[in-house]
């Protein structure tokens, strides 16, 4: 039996948001708290993290392992890049989403869209990702 894929109301795992890396500490201060990963990103982790616990209890699903892969290179690549524009517009359309309470139909919308990843949908990038997220939530405007 399969288990529907997590989502982000789930525990964060350890090590799930990134550090601030380069900046010299100045004497005497405290370290910056690091600077937490937008939603999406974690729920690329978690569904990555799914992926790869259906491939440990079938060795045999090379799809989720290779889904895994594709979800955890989305992920990087989400933290990498400069995605300011798409993360803008997406986060204004889901406030007015929240607005007119259609935001739970883009949650499992995009939820639907994560599971596929990998499988029957292939992102060839973070933009790529972000555009798919775009079109689920424009979809709803």
């Amino acid at each position: 039996m399969c288990t529907p894929p997590p989502t982000a109301s789930e525990p964060a795992k350890p090590g799930a948001h990134r550090l601030e890396a380069g900046l010299p500490k100045a004497a005497g201060t405290e370290p910056a708290m690091p600077e937490a990963d937008p939603p999406e990103v974690e729920e690329l982790e978690n569904v990555a993290a799914w992926r790869l616990r259906l491939f440990d209890a079938n060795p045999t699903d090379t799809a989720s392992a290779a889904a895994a892969r594709h979800l955890e290179a989305l992920t990087e690549d989400l933290r990498r890049g400069d995605h300011a524009a798409p993360w803008t517009e997406l986060r204004a359309i889901c406030n007015w989403l929240a607005e007119s309470d259609a935001i739970s139909d883009y949650t499992e919308l995009a939820g639907e869209y994560r599971a596929r990843i990998g499988v029957s949908t292939h992102p060839g990038d973070a933009a790529d990702y972000l555009s798919g997220l775009l079109a689920i939530a424009r979809s709803l405007v």
